[in-house]
């Protein structure tokens, strides 16, 4: 359905105009009192005659070398081309191009509005709202079904949820019915004789030529319609939230609102009734909805707090830390010879990232929350501006669905789900909101990595032993060494080897520079960075050199683009044979340099130092 500029006039609408006999002075004094910029010109009848504007009269006075007293409008006023009240609004879009206010006139040119880019902005707006107050009323719906299908650790039960969605899935039983009532009926009809149904017979032919199942939908698929229905189902667990009010009462108001969301859908006009009863849809909702297992003030105080310091945000708690202290479960590896080697104090976490000035303001939230080693955090609006470094916008803090888990279309979930977290639950009025780890990619990294260390047994030429049980994250540490066959002992510590899944659906292998003596991890990158073409002419490929500023560790890396967890189990496979094929390499080009540079930056004092660095004393 096309727009038309009807749509876009104000309802009230007071027209401030000027005559062409009136002065210069009058009409500035007309803009002045009014803030417009420009006035429309009419003559006795109310025809328009043009626009006069602030700047035609500063031309005018510029070029005549006169005052603006002594200045008619007729001086200054200057043609347009005026729209007419069903124009189509493409046409006044073009207008507006070259000037911000266009008169409406009817069929014999009489002024009849002035539409501004201003309307045409609110007009915009408002629809804008109008979908958002719509997505909302979904959103919070979805919030009291999910609410209703958690099991005790408070995840959703998505085999419950599944059942819920195949309650309200057509079936063929609905469809069987009116084919035999159809059918007896055109037999009662055509024969004298009343039929005697053969239900074997009946199915038969059914299921041939008519049976079509019907798959459930996912959840996140369902349609506003198919959400009441099972809110239906559910008015039981939550009619107590609404007091005395009846399902009908409540189903009413739903129908209404999805009758407003399919015209919004269609592009049709929403009439101010409509608009009133989407935001009194949208308020009522979210003043009952379920009571959201959200900790209190001071829980949330002692597992999430942050502080600025030296300008870096550090979280505290079990949340871990956005400097990158938290660390997982690590074991101590054996290398060759005896050798053993554990992570310096336990720091290592390889889940740091450079965020680039062209990604999303929410990047470093994704980062952040690839950090966390709980699968559970909650956190205030205000915690995540420290994350982000940034304001969240007014339509965080206005709108439920802004917290939606949208893979496509909001900017900022699509940074939480690529790195395997949803929101949960949201409390628009503490202003709180609960992440949750999704189940299956914790399932999905177990059993790739898992997969990946028995696969890394075949490599003959080192020695690899995983540092990090596969737990569920997205990274996987490995101790790697030279095999025993001959080779001499390293004396230092070589550099952790790193698989991780990134963001921007990238597969990489790292090495990982995070010293126990923190202050020598940046002059061992840079010592590195400064053999960059000689490691790369040897390595066959250009590597990313990530010095990390501001955070502990630095990483260089080999990415694998087009890798993402959630791949088909035959890419998968295929992302688990580049690891082997480019982990000798990788370890090769990298290790001797890595032990000679930190050699360099923090050589060993004494046989006991050289000892703990996993220096092999044996003989």
């Amino acid at each position: 359905m096309p727009f038309i500029i009807q749509n876009l006039i104000p309802t009230t609408q007071n027209l401030i105009t000027v005559t062409e006999s009136d002065s210069g002075q009058l009409a500035l004094s007309r803009m002045i009192e009014h803030d417009f910029s420009q006035l429309p010109v009419i003559d006795s009848s109310y025809i328009l005659k043009g626009m006069i504007t602030s700047d035609s009269i500063l031309r005018a006075v510029s070029y005549f070398k006169i005052t603006p007293e002594n200045l008619k409008v007729s001086h200054a006023t200057h043609k347009v081309k005026a729209c007419r009240i069903d124009d189509d609004l493409s046409e006044l879009l073009k207008a507006l191009r070259d000037t911000n206010a266009i008169p409406i006139v009817d069929r014999l040119g009489e002024l009849k509005a002035i539409v501004t880019s201003y309307d045409t902005a609110e007009y915009f707006r408002r629809r804008a709202e109008d979908i958002m107050l719509a997505e909302d009323i979904e959103t919070t719906l979805r919030d009291f079904i999910e609410s209703s299908h958690r099991n005790e650790a408070g995840e959703i039960d998505e085999e419950a949820l599944s059942q819920a969605i195949q309650a309200i899935t057509p079936s063929s039983k609905e469809l069987k019915k009116k084919f035999k009532s159809a059918l007896f009926s055109y037999i009662g009809q055509t024969s004298i004789s009343k039929p005697t149904p053969n239900e074997s017979i009946l199915d038969s032919v059914f299921t041939k030529y008519l049976d079509q199942p019907i798959a459930p939908k996912a959840f996140e698929e369902l349609t506003l319609y198919e959400f009441i229905q099972i809110f239906k189902n559910l008015w039981s667990q939550h009619s107590a939230d609404f007091k005395e009010l009846t399902w009908e009462a409540v189903n009413q108001l739903l129908e209404d609102v999805r009758q407003t969301r399919n015209a919004i859908a269609h592009v049709r006009e929403v009439t101010p009734q409509q608009r009133e009863q989407l935001k009194f849809c949208a308020a009522f909702l979210d003043r009952h909805r379920p009571v959201i297992d959200i900790p209190s003030e001071e829980e949330i105080e002692s597992e999430v707090y942050s502080q600025v310091v030296s300008g870096k945000t550090v979280f505290h708690g079990t949340v871990g830390n956005v400097a990158g202290t938290n660390h997982g479960q690590m074991v101590v590896g054996e290398g060759a010879q005896g050798e053993k080697f554990a992570p310096d104090d336990e720091t290592l976490n390889p889940t740091e990232e450079e965020i680039d000035h062209n990604d999303s303001r929410y990047a470093p939230l994704a980062v952040w929350l690839q950090s966390q080693m709980s699968d559970r955090i909650t956190c205030t609006f205000k915690e995540i501006e420290i994350v982000i470094q940034d304001e969240l916008p007014p339509s965080a803090r206005q709108h439920r669905n802004w917290w939606a888990n949208d893979s496509v279309s909001h900017a900022q979930s699509i940074q939480w789900l690529e790195a395997g977290w949803r929101v949960s639950s949201v409390n628009m009025s503490t202003e709180r909101v609960v992440f949750s780890r999704m189940g299956d990619r914790q399932s999905k990294y177990i059993d790739f990595f898992s997969q990946l260390q028995e696969k890394l047994q075949t490599i003959d030429e080192l020695a690899i032993k995983p540092q990090t049980n596969p737990q569920g994250r997205h990274w996987f540490v490995l101790f790697v060494g030279p095999s025993s066959k001959g080779k001499k002992p390293l004396g230092y510590k070589p550099p952790w080897i790193v698989f991780s899944f990134a963001r921007k659906s990238r597969f990489r292998i790292e090495t990982y520079i995070n010293e126990r003596e923190q202050k020598h991890n940046k002059p061992i990158f840079d010592l590195l960075q400064s053999q960059k073409n000689e490691i790369e002419a040897e390595f066959g490929a250009e590597l990313s050199w990530e010095r990390l500023d501001g955070k502990a560790g630095s990483r260089i890396a080999y990415y694998r683009p087009n890798s993402s967890i959630t791949d088909d189990e035959e890419t998968l496979a295929q992302i688990q044979d580049w690891a082997i094929k480019i982990l000798p390499k990788f370890y090769n080009v990298l290790s001797e340099r890595f032990i000679a540079a930190k050699r360099q930056i923090a050589p060993v004092k004494n046989a006991e130092d050289s000892s703990s660095e996993g220096e092999n004393t044996e003989g």
